[in-house]
C-alpha cells in the first residue's frame, strides 16, 4: 500500500515538473499580448490612448474584475463555476428591488444582497461536495435558476432609475479624481497574488489542483476549501454586479449574460488551466484588460458590438486547445 502511495507522489511530482516547465515558459505572454495590443490601437487610433479612455477602460475592468477572482481560485483546484453571470445579474437588480419596493437603506440592502449570494455558493458548495456532482453541470443549473429570477427581477423595474445613494456606490472617488474602485482592484491584485506565492493556506489550492487524492493524504481538508472558495466566487460575482448596477443607474436587459465565458477565458489566457493546478490572479487580470482593450478597438473602429461575442468564443476555443495540449499528461495522468 505504501508502495503505491509513493508511487502515486513520485509521479505526480514528475508531472508537475514538466507541467511548471510549461508554466514559466508562458508565464509573460499575456503581458506581451496585452501591450501589442495597447501599441497597436495607440499607434493607429489618435483616440485610444487619452487619459479620459484608459481610465474608463480601467474603471469598467475595476468592476468586473471581482467576478474572475473566485472563478481564478476554483480553476486553480480543477472546478469551475458558471452561475457567475446570473449571480452578477441578480445582486445587483436584487439591491434595487429591496431599496425601490421595501424603502430598505442602500447601505443595508448590499450587505443583504451579498448574503443572499454567499447563499448560492453555499447552495453549490454543498451539492458538488457532498453528492459529488459535477461543479460544471450544478453550476449550470443554479446558472438558469437564478438567471430566471434576475429577469424577473429586471422586469418588475424595468424603465425605473434607482436612486441617488445606490448610483454613488461605484462612483466614490478618493481627492477628487481617481475611484475607489480602481484603487481597491490594484490593492486587490497585489495582495492575492503575494497570498498565492507565499501564504501557505493558499498555496493549497495548487495542491488540489495538481491531485486532490494526494492533496488529502497529506492532510489538506479539501472539501472546506473548495466550499469556502465557492462561496467567495458567488460574493465576488455578486460584488461585480453591484458595482455594475450602480454605474449603469437602473435595470439592463440581459445584464451577465455570457460574463462566466468571458471570465474563464481571462483566467486561461492569464495561464489558469481547467485541469487545475494553475492559474494567477494577476495574470487573470491581465487576461481581462486584454478583453477589455479588444473590445474597446472596436469601438474605435466601428465594429459591430456583436461581434464581441465572436471575438469572446473564438479566443475561449483556441485558449482551451492549448490549453489541453500542454496538459495532455495530467489528463494521461
Amino acid at each position: 500500500m505504501d508502495k503505491s502511495i509513493n508511487k502515486d507522489i513520485s509521479k505526480l511530482k514528475n508531472v508537475t515538473a514538466r507541467r511548471s516547465r510549461n508554466f514559466d515558459m508562458s508565464r509573460y505572454s499575456i503581458f506581451i499580448i496585452v501591450i501589442a495590443t495597447l501599441l497597436f490601437l495607440s499607434l493607429s487610433r489618435d483616440n485610444f490612448f487619452t487619459y479620459q479612455n484608459i481610465y474608463s477602460i480601467f474603471y469598467g475592468l475595476s468592476i468586473e474584475f471581482y467576478a474572475v477572482i473566485g472563478l481564478t481560485l476554483l480553476l486553480i483546484m480543477g472546478e469551475v463555476d458558471l452561475s457567475i453571470g446570473s449571480v452578477f445579474a441578480f445582486a445587483g437588480i436584487f439591491v434595487g428591488v429591496m431599496v425601490l419596493k421595501t424603502g430598505m437603506p442602500v447601505w443595508i440592502a448590499i450587505p443583504v444582497s451579498l448574503l443572499v449570494c454567499g447563499v448560492i455558493g453555499l447552495i453549490n458548495g454543498f451539492f458538488i461536495i457532498k453528492f459529488k456532482i459535477n461543479s460544471l453541470m450544478m453550476t449550470i443549473g443554479t446558472m438558469i435558476l437564478f438567471r430566471g429570477i434576475a429577469d424577473g427581477l429586471i422586469r418588475l423595474l424595468e424603465g425605473v432609475t434607482y436612486p441617488s445613494e445606490y448610483r454613488m456606490v461605484s462612483k466614490i472617488k478618493i481627492a477628487g479624481e481617481f475611484n475607489l474602485t480602481i484603487i481597491f482592484f490594484i490593492l486587490i491584485i497585489i495582495i492575492l497574488e503575494i497570498l498565492l506565492y507565499y501564504n501557505i493556506s493558499f498555496r493549497k489550492l495548487y495542491y488540489i489542483g495538481e491531485n486532490i487524492f494526494s492533496a488529502r493524504l497529506y492532510g489538506i481538508k479539501t472539501d472546506r476549501i473548495k466550499m469556502i472558495i465557492f462561496i467567495i466566487s458567488s460574493i465576488g460575482a455578486g460584488i461585480a454586479g453591484i458595482l455594475a448596477a450602480s454605474r449603469s443607474g437602473h435595470s439592463v436587459h440581459n445584464t451577465g449574460v455570457g460574463l462566466e465565458f468571458k471570465m474563464i477565458t481571462a483566467a486561461v489566457l492569464g495561464g489558469a488551466s481547467l485541469f487545475g493546478g494553475k492559474g494567477s490572479i494577476l495574470r487573470s487580470a491581465a487576461g481581462l484588460l486584454f478583453l477589455a482593450t479588444i473590445f474597446n478597438g472596436f469601438v474605435m473602429y466601428n465594429i459591430d458590438p456583436v461581434f464581441t461575442g465572436v471575438v469572446t468564443g473564438a479566443v475561449l476555443l483556441i485558449v482551451i486547445i492549448i490549453d489541453t495540449r500542454i496538459n495532455r499528461e495530467k489528463i494521461e495522468y
